[in-house]
């Protein structure tokens, strides 16, 4: 009788916690997020190689963001990739829990519209830009945030999140990163427990899943390489 109540427990238990998958299958990911992940790659492979001509083509359809005297957003940064509109800030509630590991963006690739600009402006002469960005307000389909890890260590970050959730890492050309994420969610249910994890160690990882009511995700970028990298997190809204 014991051993029956233990098991409808267990049972009771399990929609509540999704374990942690090591070698995560890779995701779809919706249209929007897709199209700047392929962005991302491009214009870091381009920037690398100093090909001019691609890093144009990538920021061809860009409309920066319009902001007022008060630096209230009058127009949305937009760009079109891939015949694919996207919208996109940085994020409005990110904390890095363990910042040891960063270090700034210095002259690293930035991954921004803006950042591609100013390579093709300085023929790929690297130029120092600002370590954090500022926030913009107004509602878009993603959120990002671009960050510098030392060689061979890992940083870990909390944001908040709900419904159905996707984020990719993208690196600067020569990087490699594993991503994995460790989400929960509050009920009168219970607790919900998402763990995942792309551990594929390549230039880009991606995750994407459920939740069924707000909560928290705390996720962790780890740099594979024996060098510095760059990198851009993002998240859809």
């Amino acid at each position: 009788m014991k051993k029956l109540v233990s098991i409808i427990f267990i049972l009771s238990v399990l929609p509540f916690e999704i374990m942690a998958q090591e070698e995560h299958e890779e995701t779809e990911l919706s249209l929007e997020m897709a199209a700047f992940k392929d962005y991302c790659i491009a214009a870091a492979n381009a920037a690398a190689e100093c090909d001019v001509d691609t890093l144009a083509l990538c920021i061809e359809n860009w409309e920066p963001g319009e902001y007022d005297a008060n630096g209230i957003e009058i127009n949305p940064e937009k760009i079109t990739y891939n015949d694919v509109e996207i919208y996109f800030t940085e994020f409005s509630d990110l904390n890095c829990v363990d910042t040891l590991s960063e270090n700034i963006i210095g002259m690293h690739f930035g991954f921004t519209p803006q950042s591609v600009d100013n390579w093709i402006t300085n023929q790929c002469e690297p130029v120092m830009i600002a370590d954090a960005h500022q926030l913009r307000d107004g509602q878009k389909n993603l959120e990002y945030t671009v960050r510098v890890l030392k060689a061979n260590s890992k940083a870990t970050y909390s944001t908040r999140g709900g419904d159905d959730v996707e984020m990719f890492v993208v690196a600067e050309n020569g990087g490699s990163v594993n991503f994995s994420i460790h989400a929960v969610e509050t009920s009168k249910n219970g607790d919900k427990v998402t763990d995942l994890a792309d551990n594929s160690g390549s230039q880009w990882a991606q995750l994407s899943w459920s939740m069924y009511h707000s909560g928290t995700i705390e996720f962790t970028v780890e740099n594979t390489t024996d060098r510095e990298i760059s990198f851009i997190i993002v998240k859809n809204l």
